[in-house]
């Protein structure tokens, strides 16, 4: 097991941690394509932070002592958490316990939870109903951002099929697909403007790629709702 706890740019406006597993560790980190996008965008420089390891669920990392000594380190504006890829679909209530623990946390050492809802597997895309269901309730118990980068994914797979935001195994994030979640946290958390020409993308990306990305992302986040806001 591999556990990945990285720090990068201390001095800044903001910080934020990614509290995950290999869904945000992957393509080199999920954490360096925001802060790549952020600091393309702002003046100020972006403290990000990663505490991820592979298939780490909500219940492993509220057992992890060193995650706790992060949070606890009080200097974290966001914590964005990201459950195991299956979990809000098969056990929920686990997902629930101890998805409250860790909100709770890093709520009473001052920072604001985030929650990453994770996307649907290439072969299953009805997975997207629970990580939905999920996400939505964590967001709504504990009036959370939810980062819907699961409906950012469906509607590249359905709009765009040119583009391919799955790796190989259908399950991970391609190099498209993290970039297009990392354009979905900066919208959501930060609400960037990311349709300036200035905003990075990675090299293994075109220009008109990213260009569609960046606006997936952009019209994922503008129609998510959370339950109470759903007819």
């Amino acid at each position: 097991m591999t556990m990945i706890i990285l720090l990068f740019g201390l001095f800044s406006n903001f910080s934020i941690l990614f509290v995950g597993n290999s869904y945000t560790f992957c393509n080199d980190g999920l954490w360096k394509s925001v802060k790549q996008i952020y600091d393309s965008v702002q003046p100020d420089t972006l403290n990000v932070a990663a505490h991820t390891y592979g298939g780490a669920t909500f219940q492993d990392h509220w057992g992890n002592q060193d995650l706790k000594d992060l949070i606890s380190s009080d200097t974290w504006d966001f914590v964005v958490f990201q459950e195991q890829s299956c979990m809000p679909v098969i056990d929920p209530s686990r997902t629930y316990t101890y998805g409250d623990s860790l909100a709770w946390f890093a709520t009473e050492h001052q920072a604001q939870p985030v929650f990453l809802m994770t996307w649907a597997r290439k072969n299953d895309p009805f997975m997207l109903e629970g990580l939905d269901l999920g996400y939505s309730r964590m967001g709504y118990v504990h009036d959370s951002p939810v980062v819907p980068c699961g409906y950012a994914f469906d509607q590249v797979r359905r709009k765009y099929p040119e583009i391919n935001p799955y790796s190989d195994d259908g399950a991970h994030p391609s190099v498209h697909g993290t970039y297009l979640a990392a354009c979905v946290v900066a919208v959501t958390v930060f609400d960037l403007d990311i349709l300036e020409d200035s905003v990075w993308y990675p090299v293994d990306i075109t220009v008109e790629e990213a260009e569609i990305l960046r606006e997936v992302a952009i019209q994922s986040d503008t129609s998510y709702q959370q339950p109470s806001e759903r007819e």
